[in-house]
């Protein structure tokens, strides 16, 4: 199968690229600069907004995977943000339609559903976030919903919205990734309140490579692991390291007390502020029930548990030399 994909090297999809080159796939991948390392797969130069590179890019494809978009936990409104990932999606889904692609999958994210009721099952038929204008969960809302509306006329649209991605293989890393580092070393004095729903990266890449082939068209799954207090999520890997862990939590108040002096601490240091109202909020205010019945019945999702996830995440840590 002729497979092109957009955000091949960002972290989920560097986890998918290996599996589908497994399973004998042609892949083209559009990237920014040169990779290293990818023998046997057909390059793309250029960004989502170009026109020239995406027709490229799906010219003779059988599926497309869509990947890529800007993410941001910025308190203020992006407008660029917005443009690309809409805008880009928009661009991919036209072209994808009219290279004759017969199945484009659009790999969104669960911040593109209203979180609460946030003690009541979420699932695929719960309404779009209402999310201040030009954030990304509006784009990641308004994204899914442009994917699906190029559903039908020859191509078929399958929309995945995995939580917060965690596993191995995390190269960059990500904050999630960061988190672990930096908990494992005992390099957090505090924790904040709330929690999220963590999913494997392996289990997402392989409901991506699944859904080559299976899910109904025109339909959104969502892909969830388990939801853990940063609370029980520390001590989780307190126990993987045999070594326990109890920070405390800070109270709400005192964090969002403190974004004026950690917006001047980012402004002086020229980097991003270690939190936002938008990430704390996406703490307290995470949905605690997300339902992933439909993926499992449709795509075969079967999401591993989290103590694997993470014994799995800090070995390869301590592999690569980021833990010891």
């Amino acid at each position: 199968m002729k497979i092109a994909i957009t955000g091949a090297t960002g972290y989920i999809g560097s986890v998918l690229t290996p599996l589908l080159q497994t399973a004998a796939h042609q892949l083209r991948l559009m990237v920014r600069q040169q990779v290293p390392g990818q023998a046997g797969v057909e390059f793309v130069y250029g960004h989502l907004l170009d026109e020239d590179a995406v027709t490229r890019l799906v010219s003779g494809a059988d599926v497309v995977i869509h990947l890529a978009a800007m993410i941001s936990v910025s308190d203020r409104p992006d407008e660029q943000l917005f443009r690309v990932n809409t805008n880009g999606t928009r661009l991919l889904a036209a072209a994808a339609r009219a290279a004759g692609v017969k199945r484009l999958i659009h790999v969104s994210s669960i911040t593109a559903y209203d979180q609460s009721p946030f003690d009541e099952r979420l699932d695929e038929n719960r309404r779009p976030v209402s999310a201040q204008q030009y954030s990304y969960d509006h784009s990641k809302a308004v994204s899914q919903a442009i994917a699906l509306e190029h559903n039908g006329n020859g191509m078929e649209v399958i929309v995945l919205a995995p939580t917060a991605v965690i596993g191995p293989y995390d190269q960059r890393p990500s904050l999630i990734g960061k988190a672990v580092v930096n908990i494992y070393n005992g390099k957090l004095p505090a924790l904040f309140p709330g929690g999220v729903d963590f999913v494997d990266v392996r289990d997402v890449a392989q409901a991506i490579a699944n859904a080559l082939t299976m899910g109904v068209p025109g339909q959104a799954y969502l892909l969830s692991g388990e939801w853990y207090s940063l609370t029980a999520f520390s001590e989780l890997i307190g126990v993987i390291k045999g070594k326990k862990i109890a920070l405390p939590v800070l109270p709400v108040w005192l964090v969002m007390g403190m974004l004026p002096l950690v917006g001047a601490l980012a402004r002086i240091s020229g980097g991003p502020p270690f939190y936002t109202r938008t990430s704390v909020y996406n703490l307290i205010y995470s949905n605690k029930k997300i339902d992933n019945a439909k993926a499992r019945a449709a795509l075969l999702f079967r999401p591993r548990v989290l103590k694997e996830t993470l014994q799995d995440t800090i070995d390869w840590f301590i592999l690569t030399g980021a833990l010891k």
